[in-house]
């Protein structure tokens, strides 16, 4: 196989890979880009968020770490989500959260009387964009003990992303090769790369520097 053959069998895969990945990743990208609309843009839509309070007396098992104290109580509720647990700082208390796309779950359970109080918390409809844009089980501003996805449509959701970040990335890459490739809109490819890598540059790095 000659070089003009390698060549040509490179552009073919790289304009597959552009076109199925493009495809594949739609409404992913545009999930992504009109929530981001939304976060950013919070006046556009307007509406009281819905909370619900409710007691349910529980039981739970002695000896259980936090986390297990957790899940116990969570499927005794019914409730399905992604657990929270942030430090506990009331000794007659126990509190945790459940959170999924577009509803989010305060437990507070009173160790003495053993009788949960359900908080559910519904935000507006369009909420659930917001939820998946920022969605991902973990974060550390949550101050978790214990930080791991125990929820299995978190685990399915965020190994999504990790497909959709790689695809994008594949994406790019194979944009940058074609706009470049392109001779007669050469100078054009060559400015708007220029223009976004030094936007992205001064978000990035230059406004750290700004003291």
């Amino acid at each position: 196989m000659n070089q003009h053959e390698i060549k040509k069998g490179f552009e073919t895969w790289n304009r597959k890979i552009h076109i199925y990945l493009g495809l594949f990743m739609l409404l992913f990208i545009w999930l992504f880009s009109v929530s981001g609309l939304f976060m950013n843009n919070p006046k556009w839509f307007h509406g009281n968020v819905e909370r619900t309070p409710t007691d349910i007396p529980v039981t739970y098992s002695e000896g259980l770490d936090e986390v297990a104290r957790a899940k116990e109580l969570r499927d005794q509720l019914g409730l399905e989500g992604e657990i929270i647990l942030r430090a506990q700082r009331n000794t007659e208390k126990f509190f945790f959260m459940v959170m999924r796309p577009n509803k989010r779950f305060g437990v507070s359970v009173d160790l003495a009387t053993k009788v949960a109080t359900v908080n559910h918390v519904k935000p507006q409809p369009v909420g659930i964009l917001g939820d998946l844009h920022t969605f991902s089980g973990v974060r550390a501003i949550w101050n978790e003990p214990v930080q791991e996805r125990d929820w299995i449509m978190t685990r399915i959701w965020s190994f999504s992303i990790d497909v959709v970040s790689i695809g994008l990335i594949l994406i790019v890459l194979s944009s940058l090769y074609m706009g470049l490739k392109i001779k007669e809109n050469r100078p054009w490819a060559v400015a708007s790369l220029a223009f976004g890598v030094l936007t992205c540059s001064f978000f990035v790095w230059g406004l750290s520097m700004m003291a």
